[in-house]
């Protein structure tokens, strides 16, 4: 059963996952306190029963997002003793269109995250952040997927093939600079 999480933006997602079925799906639409949310919410979700594996989106999006599933991902693979692999945020949105190689992105309330995949969901480049204004300009000269519908059982399952990934070396991706560096 694997256990997936993904907190990149305002909302929590966990889902209980098993042979290419969502067991159980749990979205928490919330813009404060994620925070004091996201443990009880893998509690009830998990009902006694232990994961053999974790998916953890590991951004890029917001920064305490981000932080706070990749964090409490982390340390269940790790107490756990159980695999953990991760994908990005914009991976997430490649797997679940059907063009070849293709730009795809995403936007909080400042500006969009970009990346650009080839038809193996295999990042060209880095990924990038834009402003709104940027992003508008960007989109006149190239053609940008931004309205993907997620489907969690081929995400999950994209996910899974990857490798595992030792649980003190997952880390947040970390693209949109931050007001103190600026």
């Amino acid at each position: 059963m694997v256990l997936f999480i993904d907190t990149h933006l305002t909302d929590i997602v966990i889902i209980l996952y098993q042979d290419g079925q969502i067991l159980k799906k749990k979205i928490i639409n919330n813009e404060k306190e994620n925070s004091k949310l996201l443990m009880p919410l893998i509690k009830k979700i998990l009902k006694k029963k232990e994961p053999d594996s974790i998916v953890v989106v590991n951004g890029p999006g917001s920064f305490t997002g981000v932080r706070l599933g990749v964090t409490n991902a982390k340390t269940l693979a790790y107490t756990l003793k159980i695999p953990i692999r991760t994908i990005t945020s914009l991976e997430c949105l490649a797997v679940c269109t059907n063009v070849p190689e293709k730009i795809v992105a995403f936007s909080d309330k400042n500006g969009y995250y970009i990346g650009i995949f080839d038809e193996n969901y295999k990042l060209i480049g880095n990924y990038e952040y834009l402003s709104n204004d940027e992003f508008t300009e960007y989109c006149a000269k190239y053609e940008v997927i931004t309205n993907v519908k997620l489907d969690y059982k081929k995400i999950i399952a994209y996910a899974l093939e990857k490798e595992v990934v030792n649980p003190h070396e997952v880390n947040p991706i970390y693209v949109k600079q931050l007001d103190v560096e600026k």
